[in-house]
């Protein structure tokens, strides 16, 4: 069975999730130094590849529907690369190797990504503790429960008058 619309397919999606990888490597240097509009703009080029990707997934299905018009699931790579001809076997399990190793270092990098976004947003909510922090009462008397029933009432570091 051929498979050339199907390795031309893979091998564009292979372009566009090493390239998905690259942005997602990107995005680490400007999470630590907190460039907000660099990430931004990283995360629409992000969304543009994931916009390819799945218009390349589609056509990879319909592809595969042609391909195996019998079958009720379409088939997946593995089982391709399976009953494929000689010379297709081995381009299909490179890509096949290729297409897995990329997807998995992209999880890995989106974790780390995530966690340090995590880590950033801890400090940011950290910090502002700090310049806001909530305190109870101080005094003893009629006044202290009133006091710590008021949450409005918020003592920060700076205390200036405008």
């Amino acid at each position: 069975m051929k498979f050339d619309s199907l390795i031309s397919i893979l091998e564009k999606q292979l372009t566009l999730y090493t390239s998905l990888y690259q942005l997602a490597v990107k995005k680490v240097d400007m999470i630590k130094t907190n460039d907000i509009s660099s990430l931004n703009q990283i995360m629409k080029e992000e969304q543009k590849h994931i916009t390819a990707i799945s218009a390349l997934e589609n056509e990879r299905m319909k592809d595969l529907e042609k391909l195996f018009p019998a079958k009720e699931t379409v088939p997946t790579i593995s089982s391709c690369v399976e009953i494929a001809e000689y010379e297709q076997k081995p381009i299909l399990e490179n890509l096949f190797r290729k297409l897995t190793n990329i997807l998995q270092k992209i999880k890995e990098q989106n974790d780390l990504n995530q966690e340090l976004i995590k880590q950033s947003l801890q400090f940011v909510n950290y910090s502002l503790n700090l310049f806001q922090p909530r305190t109870s009462a101080m005094n003893y008397g009629p006044n202290a429960e009133e006091q710590s029933a008021n949450p409005t009432d918020v003592r920060s570091l700076f205390n200036s008058q405008v």
